[in-house]
């Protein structure tokens, strides 16, 4: 079959996401298939191939989504696919579909810039403090900010809600790491670790100025726990069958969901160091 594989010139710039890209293309065309990279530029040949797979950063405003939808649209098994692409990218769906579904996650209320003494008070009273401010689209941990006070919070969400009507509210939860569970048609493909580097509070924080990244560490997805691998499958169901990353923290009151992700970060010596066989997994997925 004929694969494309949507990217962006910044896929190549760091060499462990240009490695696994490349693996993904060797996979391939070992199993018998043919992988080219397409661009923005090759949007209109979309109909030329078999089956699309995407790794440029997703989100409903973005080339990737438009490609994902002609692609659907011209009857190509496409990964993402729009439908996973509007859910996990915005913060304010995955909020409803964890309430809805009881889905073990931080709590979480949705503001709409009302500075009322009721309302703020309400939302420190529920959620303890600090808090976490979230854009409904948020990547890479942007759009993420943390709020240790009454005052923080008003000043940084008067600064999210210039570029968006609604933000989520979360409660804070302490830890070390989040654990990432990478899930192809709802199983775990790979297993690891996203550790918060010292200093900070997110997988990617600003530490003296500067963008600092948490060590990844991958664990064998075998020896997943049981309540941790039955969230993230039941979770993943509520969104679709297609290729997704979780990002969990463990408490004392069990796991809980952060949020789920299409389009999860997949580079050569991280997430792939024990579970190497999720490229071909991918590409099974992808011609079947």
């Amino acid at each position: 079959m004929k694969i494309a594989c949507f990217v962006e010139a910044y896929n190549f710039e760091i060499k462990s996401e240009e490695k696994a890209l490349l693996k993904f293309k060797s996979t391939a065309e070992t199993m018998g298939h043919s992988f080219e990279f397409i661009y923005k530029d090759d949007i209109s040949r979309i109909s030329d191939y078999d089956t699309l797979f995407i790794r440029a950063t997703t989100d409903p405003s973005s080339c990737a989504y438009i490609i994902s939808r002609l692609a659907e649209q011209y009857g190509l098994k496409v990964i993402d696919d729009p439908h996973s692409i509007r859910t996990c990218s915005n913060k304010v769906i995955l909020h409803d579909i964890f309430q809805k579904n009881n889905i073990p996650s931080p709590g979480s209320v949705l503001f709409y810039g009302d500075y009322s003494h009721e309302i703020i008070g309400g939302i420190f009273k529920s959620l303890g403090c600090p808090v976490i401010i979230k854009t409904p689209y948020t990547r890479f941990s942007s759009h993420v900010e943390k709020a240790s006070n009454i005052a923080e919070f008003i000043e940084i969400s008067r600064h999210l809600l210039r570029k968006a009507k609604v933000l989520v509210v979360q409660e804070y939860v302490r830890s070390d790491f989040d654990w990432r569970v990478g899930i192809l048609r709802n199983e775990v493909i790979y297993l690891c670790k996203y550790y918060i580097p010292k200093g900070g509070w997110k997988v990617k924080s600003k530490i003296n100025g500067k963008n600092v990244w948490g060590e990844t560490i991958a664990v064998s997805r075998d020896t997943i726990s049981p309540e941790l691998k039955d969230l993230s499958i039941n979770l993943s169901k509520h969104i679709g069958t297609g290729l997704y990353g979780l990002d969990v923290k463990e408490t004392n009151d069990g796991f809980k969901v952060i949020e789920i992700n299409d389009n999860p970060s997949i580079y050569d010596g991280f997430e792939d160091v024990i579970d190497n066989d999720i490229y071909e997994k991918i590409i099974s997925e992808l011609v079947s």
